[in-house]
């Protein structure tokens, strides 16, 4: 459609733009909704990883105090000295509603130091094992909720652009085209009870 709408032809296109409009809406609504859920339910992992990755390092740090405690100072610096083993880590991968975001992750530790001061460093290299899985986890749960956070605050911004702009301009210039094309019906109409009298008229 070109220019501004005239015709009936007009009117036609125009009601079809706002049915599919309407239905676009509905769509961006019933996904904004099920986003919302989806990030409600990630944000209560979300806290619980990092609530179970505050207490495992809790954990590991008491341990190693103990470890120290009983002769492993010397141990602990050869193995600072040394350098961090590798670790990798391996997420699940879900895409749901056009957003691909992590729901589980796989934590492999690099492989073990051998530990000979003390029989309680054993303990806690195991505890900050566990500590670095929890990590993993809530690492993986934070990016899937910035990524579901981003797309459903574009997704909510599309259905306002569909809802408060789009709809409300094709609604008001199907209006307008209503009353226009109303108008030309009554002048139609009027010239030809004009026509019809005038006719009339010559006949007599």
């Amino acid at each position: 459609m070109t220019g501004p709408p005239r015709t009936r032809a007009d009117r036609l296109r125009l009601r079809h733009r706002i049915e599919t409009a309407s239905r676009a809406g509905a769509l961006l609504r019933s996904k904004e909704e099920a986003l919302e859920r989806e990030l409600d339910r990630v944000a209560g992992h979300l806290a619980r990883a990092r609530e179970e990755w505050a207490t495992r390092m809790g954990t590991a740090a008491a341990l190693l105090v103990r470890a120290r405690t009983l002769g492993a100072s010397g141990e602990l610096t050869r193995l600072v000295a040394a350098g961090p083993a590798g670790a990798t880590a391996e997420p699940t991968w879900q895409v749901s509603m056009g957003v691909g975001y992590p729901t589980a992750v796989a934590c492999l530790p690099g492989a073990p130091a051998e530990l000979t001061a003390t029989a309680a460093l054993a303990p806690a290299a195991a505890a900050y094992g566990e500590a670095l899985e929890a990590a993993a986890t809530a690492a993986a749960a934070d990016l899937a909720h910035r990524r579901l956070g981003r797309e459903l605050a574009e997704t909510r911004r599309r259905r306002r652009a569909v809802e408060e702009r789009l709809l409300p301009d094709l609604e008001e210039t199907c209006r307008r085209l209503e009353l226009r094309l109303d108008e030309l019906d009554r002048e139609e109409a009027l010239r030809v009870r004009m026509a019809v009298r005038l006719r009339e008229g010559g006949r007599r």
